[in-house]
């Protein structure tokens, strides 16, 4: 009986019914039906059919903690310190459990984690697993030829650490004063499948703020699909990308806004425009701890034409290069007022697609989690 409340209220779910679907998971759940109780943890941490409450989300998955979704839950969790202290060992060891258990997201993640630290034999051991499991993201490189499908032995795993980074990637500058240079290969084709994989789901047409209003509003110069990765959205491999890339810029990662990721289609572009806040006429007024005083761009893909970053007031031209970082500066340090010459664009799409994720950088902790806003 409490199988089959469980999959009515799946089935209640698929049709967009979530209060009747909430109420027959909360049901089955009360008769210690396992993944019934994993699902009451996911409908109180997404809100789902019922408002999102993280301390009963947490208990529901501690009380499931036996199911593999409710131990992936529950690592992400305890990496961040959200509802809970911040333990990265125990988010190690939950992975871990996760993983042995066959859990494709859990595999995806730690392989990504092993593909970060240059570990490309145990990243292929984990994604070939996801793929005899019929994981989309698996077989999405496998189809492009990213996935080598090996032996899918896994004892490594119990020795699973976070990567960390210890070499800076070689810079190749473009202009001093402001500072912009690239580096080539500081993410690996995985990774950047990875963030794709991880955004396409939350695209929507690019927004900005309304100065007057404060509404979100359809952007006008830039005509891109985006999407913000929250503090839902972005896991322990996706942190462990911004670290690396905050890395090779001097900077601590809980410096950057939510990793904002771009799609941008054949004739989309994003006209010349400043990152930091309040635009020239603001001169003199700004407080670099409000303000967005340098920018990373990590260009997912390879663009077949078109694509580039220009800095128009410099003349320069930075080609759309899979793997390959842009970094650049907002704001003089020196004086806190901003660069006019980090005026920028993303230059029209004339062939294929471009894939950008972008990290904007503050002075101090921006406070990313679950009472964070997206700009």
């Amino acid at each position: 009986m409490p199988k089959n409340l469980y999959l009515k209220g799946i089935n209640y779910f698929s049709q967009n019914n979530f209060s009747q679907g909430f109420d027959c998971i909360r049901e089955a759940s009360q008769l210690d039906y396992l993944p019934a109780i994993k699902e009451m943890g996911l409908c109180y941490l997404h809100g789902i059919g019922v408002d999102s409450n993280l301390d009963k989300a947490i208990n529901f998955f501690k009380q499931s903690k036996k199911n593999p979704e409710s131990q992936f839950e529950l690592c992400k969790l305890f990496y961040f310190g959200y509802g809970v202290k911040k333990n990265r060992s125990k988010a190690k060891k939950l992975l871990i459990k996760s993983v042995k258990n066959n859990y494709s997201p859990a595999l995806n993640l730690m392989a990504v984690c092993y593909q970060i630290a240059e570990k490309a034999k145990k990243t292929h051991k984990l994604l070939s697993q996801s793929f005899y499991n019929n994981n989309r993201f698996a077989v999405y490189l496998y189809s492009i030829k990213k996935l080598i499908l090996i032996d899918t032995k896994l004892k490594f795993c119990k020795n699973f650490k976070w990567p960390s980074f210890n070499k800076l990637k070689k810079r190749k500058y473009h202009n001093h004063q402001p500072d912009i240079f690239q580096i080539n290969h500081l993410l690996s084709e995985i990774e950047c499948e990875y963030i794709k994989f991880a955004s396409a789901p939350y695209m929507r047409p690019s927004m900005t703020v309304d100065p007057e209003t404060g509404k979100h509003v359809k952007d006008t110069i830039r005509t891109s699909f985006s999407a913000s990765l929250d503090w839902l959205s972005e896991d322990p491999a996706i942190n462990l990308i911004i670290k690396k890339s905050c890395k090779n810029l001097s900077v601590k990662a809980i410096q950057s806004e939510t990793m904002h990721v771009l799609h941008y289609s054949t004739g989309q572009e994003y006209k010349p425009h400043y990152d930091f806040f309040g635009g020239v006429s603001s001169k003199g007024k700004f407080k670099p701890e409000q303000q967005r005083i340098k920018t990373i761009c990590l260009y997912l893909n390879d663009v077949e034409e078109g694509g580039q970053t220009s800095f128009p007031k410099l003349n320069k031209i930075v080609e759309a290069q899979c793997g390959n970082g842009v970094f650049f500066d907002n704001i003089n340090s020196k004086n806190n007022q901003p660069y006019i010459e980090s005026l920028h664009a993303g230059m029209p799409v004339l062939q294929g697609e471009k894939w950008l994720a972008t990290l904007w950088i503050h002075d101090k902790n921006t406070n990313r989690g679950p009472n964070y806003e997206s700009i």
